[in-house]
Parts: C-alpha cells; structure tokens; sequence
C-alpha cells in the first residue's frame, strides 16, 4: 500500500510563516527583482519579493511595512535588492475573522556579499 501523506502535503510557491518558524535557519536570499500585485487575500497591493529559503524557490508576499524596512536598509529600487538577505522572524497577530495566526517580519537586512553585519534593523 502506498503511503501518500508526503505527495498530498500542501505546498507551494509562497513563503509561510511555518516556514520560518520549523527551519533553524531563517535567512531568505532575493533573486529577482520584486513586483507589485493586487491581492484578493488581503486587498490592495503586495509586493511578491522571489528568492530562496532553505534551497526553496519561495515567494516573499511581503507587507507594507517589510517592504519599507526592506526599501530603508537597501533602495525603493527593487531591483538592486538581488542578491540580500532577510533574516526573518515571526510574531503573533489577530486577523480581521478574530484568531490568532504567526505572520513573517524582517528582523534584518543583509547586503548581498556583506559581512555578518546587518544593513538595518527595524525599530521595536
């Protein structure tokens, strides 16, 4: 009989907070340039940041204020941002149907090809 759980795992191309949460490491490294997209989820605009997390090709739907964290540390231009590092977190927050959920912040920006040091870290 074959074992089918690993095939019908849910997946896709979208970072999730789980991601973040069940991987020790918690950088995600940008690989293209990032594009505006309207939301049905959420409304408005997102911006879809691609890049890697653990080998994964990964979706980064990023909020308004990742995105300005992201655009302070680096440049509005996104397409200077390939090749940096977010170090990311999660944190608990309410949606709007009343529950609790982990969302995705970026504790830290790296410059592709920096050291150790962070190129900005976002103020409490």
């Amino acid at each position: 009989m074959a074992d089918i759980d690993e095939y019908t795992k849910a997946g896709g191309k979208f970072l999730k907070a789980d991601d973040v949460v069940n991987s020790p490491e918690k950088s995600f490294v940008i690989t293209d340039e990032a594009t505006l997209v309207e939301d049905e989820k959420f409304g408005g605009e997102r911006l879809h940041i691609p890049g890697t997390f653990n080998g994964m090709d990964k979706v980064f739907n990023s909020s308004r204020t990742n995105a300005r964290t992201i655009s302070e540390a680096l440049t509005p231009e996104t397409s200077k941002w390939v090749g940096a590092i977010l170090i990311l977190e999660t944190y608990r927050t309410k949606v709007s149907e009343g529950r609790m959920v982990d969302a995705i912040n970026v504790r830290e920006v790296k410059n592709a090809g920096s050291s150790a040091e962070p190129a900005a870290e976002p103020a409490a």
